[in-house]
């Protein structure tokens, strides 16, 4: 069976189990009942139950999530690309004063961008303040001061790349490409924007140009930047070019050794899973499972135990 039907499988297993657990909160109930394709509305759902920006785009609730689209996507690829579900801002570098949301906080630069570093103090003080708000999940707080920050000083990269990031989430894919663009064209060789632009490529399911777009980033920044990595191995997998996927994916844990996204062993498990090299997925489950939470874990448990029966015969 295909890990992503087997996966699916288990996700309607677990529904079904915790649906009859009465203390299991509403969102945990949601969550359960979100289909793989719809892993981003959860992930975004904070930023989109708020008030629309100022701009006046209207106010709608989420769609309601689609059904499952086999095999182009899947819950655990969804996560890997999108981050945790909580929002986490971090800065970046002890010199700078940027903050992002996941995966791009966990990037670590080697180096400050000049442009963020000549930004207007006006601006740097609104982007100070709209990363005050992302800590305090005040998402159109958050919007507010990065659009002020960029009347102040348009050529302020990591203020467009965290704009971009928003309304990403969002869902408001043309304007955040717009913005991670603003940032590529205020510094050429500052790494986030090709990683912004990369994201969105990927929620976009535009796999070539997720994988030209991560290619830049590793051209960068070859030797720490995880991250990319990971993007470069889902889109190849994606492209159904299964070697360079594995190489991508081990990189990206040779590079993470204390494990700060674990997600990438559960894609490269699919990889394995694609390569019908079952042992080798199922290391990578066990993996995944040391620092999954209690809904993945339960998920991925039944989809483990699956896969051992079907070794022993």
């Amino acid at each position: 069976m295909n890990f992503r039907i087997r996966f699916l499988k288990a996700l309607q297993e677990t529904q079904i189990t915790e649906l009859c657990a009465a203390s299991r909160s509403t969102r945990f109930i949601v969550f359960l009942l979100f289909t793989a394709a719809a892993f981003l509305i959860l992930a975004a759902s904070p930023l989109l139950a708020q008030k629309p920006p100022s701009s006046g785009h209207p106010n709608t609730s989420p769609p309601p999530p689609p059904p499952p689209k086999l095999p182009t996507d899947s819950f655990d690829q969804n996560q890997l690309l999108y981050g945790g579900k909580g929002v986490v801002t971090s800065p970046q570098n002890p010199d700078d004063i940027a903050c992002f949301l996941p995966p791009l906080n966990r990037v670590l630069l080697p180096t400050v961008s000049s442009a963020n570093l000549q930004a207007p103090a006006k601006a740097k003080k609104e982007y100070s303040a709209a990363c005050a708000s992302l800590k305090d999940q005040k998402y159109d707080a958050a919007e507010d001061h990065l659009r002020k920050a960029l009347k102040q000083g348009s050529h302020f990269p990591a203020a467009w790349v965290t704009l971009g990031q928003i309304l990403a989430a969002r869902q408001r894919s043309d304007e955040a490409r717009a913005a991670c663009s603003q940032a590529l064209s205020a510094d050429p060789g500052y790494l986030l924007p090709y990683l912004c632009l990369t994201d969105i490529a990927a929620r976009s399911e535009a796999w070539e140009e997720a994988l030209q777009l991560s290619g830049r980033a590793l051209d960068l920044e070859p030797a720490h930047d995880f991250v990319a990595y990971g993007y470069n191995a889902a889109a190849y997998l994606n492209l159904h070019k299964l070697p360079e996927a594995e190489k991508s994916a081990l990189r990206a844990l040779e590079i993470d050794k204390n494990n700060a996204d674990p997600r990438v062993h559960f894609l490269l498990a699919q990889i394995y899973e694609a390569k019908r090299d079952f042992v080798n997925e199922a290391a990578q489950l066990r993996e995944y499972l040391k620092f999954a939470d209690s809904a993945d874990a339960a998920m991925v448990n039944q989809v483990l135990a699956d896969l051992e029966k079907r070794l022993k015969n």
